[in-house]
């Protein structure tokens, strides 16, 4: 049998440095632009933290590939890759992902959830926001 530790970096460059690729419409975000990107597009934005790569998070990225289709440009989604930006989703107190962060168009944090939200879940929760 081999010895599996050659395996370890490539593994944790994995886990720390590369996600699943993005659709187009889920640009990833560098910084803390989140707040700034809902009030200068005075539109809502959902930010998906997580990594890409578990089961949980991938549902997440089809279930947002979904809300896209039906809200187009009515509402901003962006991800957030915790393993590249930690501080990030420290301010946010992300502890686990996938976590959803729903910020308001003046710029408020309204909801965060962890876990996987349904597409019922995200649309309930964007018509409390305001959007039809």
């Amino acid at each position: 049998m081999r010895d599996s530790a050659h395996l370890l970096p490539s593994m944790l460059l994995l886990v720390f440095g590369i996600s699943a690729a993005l659709p187009l419409w889920a640009s990833a975000i560098p910084d803390d632009e989140l707040v700034s990107l809902a009030k200068s597009g005075r539109k809502p934005v959902i930010a998906d933290f997580g990594l890409g790569l578990c089961q949980q998070c991938r549902t997440q990225a089809a279930t947002l590939n979904e809300i896209h289709e039906a809200y187009g440009d009515k509402v901003i989604i962006r991800t957030v890759n915790v393993g590249k930006e930690g501080d990030l989703a420290k301010r946010y107190e992300v502890e686990l992902i996938p976590t959803l962060v729903f910020i308001d168009p003046q710029g408020n944090v309204v909801l965060k959830k962890v876990g996987p939200l349904g597409y019922e879940e995200i649309r309930t929760q964007l018509s409390r926001m305001g959007v039809k």
